[in-house]
């Protein structure tokens, strides 16, 4: 439990300044875990290459919404952030539950929804689905979740039930930046947990789902999973 409310308090004092990723902005002033001189390095390093690959990630998120985003469609954003991809989803005609344990995202992206969003229809969710049932659901999108589940198990079992498709991003402990964040904790600033595809496929068919395509992705994968 105590973890849980460490990655409460993270995205609490960090959802606003998250958002800048996605638009190849500095993201210098997140409060990063670990020694100083750790995060400083990480932020000179690896945070120049990260906002290269948000912007792919934005990018083939946006490729996503728009190959299963229909008016009509109920989509779930799980983990919505500062709600770029709520008023995405909006726009393309969708019914949206924007999701989120951390009150200051909800707020974010209901700002950000009335300022880009003219129409659609949102409700906003205070929920934890590693503990709470995702609202019903056509269309699910997981995007910066699991990276901060230790166990899958009960994530799968409040989301799956309740969707027909979803899109989530993974952490690959076998890929090699990830080897060396296991060999030196001090390096993983934010204490981003593994999961390998192997068990991630195990509790697929567990739920009676199915993989329909793996993307390589950084230093994990992205699957588009569906329900059998």
């Amino acid at each position: 439990m105590g973890r849980q409310l460490n990655y409460r308090d993270y995205w609490e004092a960090n959802i606003d300044k998250w958002g800048d990723y996605y638009f190849d902005i500095s993201h210098g002033q997140e409060e990063l875990s670990g020694p100083r001189w750790c995060s400083q390095l990480y932020r000179r390093i690896i945070g120049k290459l990260e906002r290269k690959l948000m912007v792919d990630r934005y990018r083939r998120t946006i490729a996503f919404l728009d190959a299963h985003i229909k008016p009509g469609v109920i989509f779930s954003d799980v983990g919505c952030g500062t709600g770029i991809f709520v008023v995405e989803a909006l726009r393309r005609g969708a019914i949206v539950n924007a999701i989120d344990f951390a009150q200051s995202a909800l707020e974010i992206t209901q700002d950000r929804v009335n300022k880009y969003a003219s129409t659609g229809v949102v409700t906003y969710y205070p929920l934890d689905v590693r503990q709470q049932a995702l609202p019903r659901s056509d269309v699910t999108l997981a995007m910066g979740l699991a990276p901060y589940v230790a166990e899958l198990e009960p994530f799968f079992a409040n989301v799956l039930a309740n969707t027909k498709l979803m899109y989530c991003l993974y952490v690959d402990p076998s890929h090699w930046a990830n080897r060396i964040r296991t060999l030196l904790p001090a390096l993983n600033v934010r204490h981003l947990q593994f999961h390998r595809p192997h068990d991630v496929d195990l509790l697929y068919a567990r739920h009676n789902w199915q993989l329909i395509e793996r993307q390589k992705f950084a230093t994990g994968y992205l699957d588009l999973a569906k329900a059998a």
